[in-house]
């Protein structure tokens, strides 16, 4: 389904009422493009004055149609940081940003509406709904002293600074990159540092065809 920030102020008025009792004054909603956010939820905290503590403003909820979803798990992703939403806008205080606390009303949800809320979402199991034409993408193959190898998809700007990174490290045995157009890697995060993705040896011999 295409999503656009008039249906996410249509599932926020339905959802605020139906399971936050209307408490929630209605957050700037965007339509994001990240990849490795399928939601997102922050504000600002601003001090009430001198020595009357802070209080929150500029509520904000992101939701990402970077990949293919249903309009379930588009939904299931806005009632996440509606959640999220909801513990800041009363004050109530959580063991960490999914918490007990998170994690009980997450339940409760769940059971009320059927929902399946968890406090973290794999985006592998969704397709990229807008590919790029022949995009490329830089990836670092990396192979250190102990004998394993990794693989990670970088950010092109850094690549300098990764080679220098791996100048200086004794547990680099040796750093080579490649450019692919494999889509698998559209779904990457791209580093901006050393480190990668531990692949056997076979993988790495054969990514290292294409390097050379």
């Amino acid at each position: 389904m295409e999503l656009t920030v008039k249906i996410l102020r249509e599932w926020f008025t339905r959802f605020n009422a139906e399971y936050f009792g209307g408490k929630l004054p209605e957050p700037r909603l965007l339509v994001s493009s990240a990849r490795t956010q399928l939601g997102q939820f922050s504000c600002r905290r601003v001090r009430k004055g001198w020595l009357r503590g802070y209080t929150t403003t500029g509520y904000t909820i992101k939701v990402s149609d970077y990949y293919d979803m249903e309009e379930r798990d588009y939904q299931q992703t806005l009632l996440h940081e509606m959640l999220h939403f909801y513990i800041t806008y009363t004050g109530r205080r959580d063991t960490s940003a999914h918490g007990q606390l998170f994690r009980q009303l997450a339940a409760q949800l769940n059971e009320a509406g059927g929902w399946h809320i968890t406090a973290t979402s794999r985006t592998e199991q969704y397709a990229v709904r807008r590919q790029q034409a022949n995009a490329q993408y830089l990836l670092s193959l990396i192979q250190t002293t102990d004998g394993h190898h990794y693989l990670s998809v970088v950010n092109p700007s850094y690549r300098h600074y990764i080679e220098r990174q791996a100048a200086r490290s004794p547990q680099v045995e040796s750093l080579h990159f490649v450019v692919s157009t494999a889509p698998q890697y559209a779904t990457w995060p791209k580093t901006r540092s050393l480190r990668g993705r531990r692949i056997s040896a076979e993988e790495y011999h054969k990514m290292m065809i294409l390097a050379h």
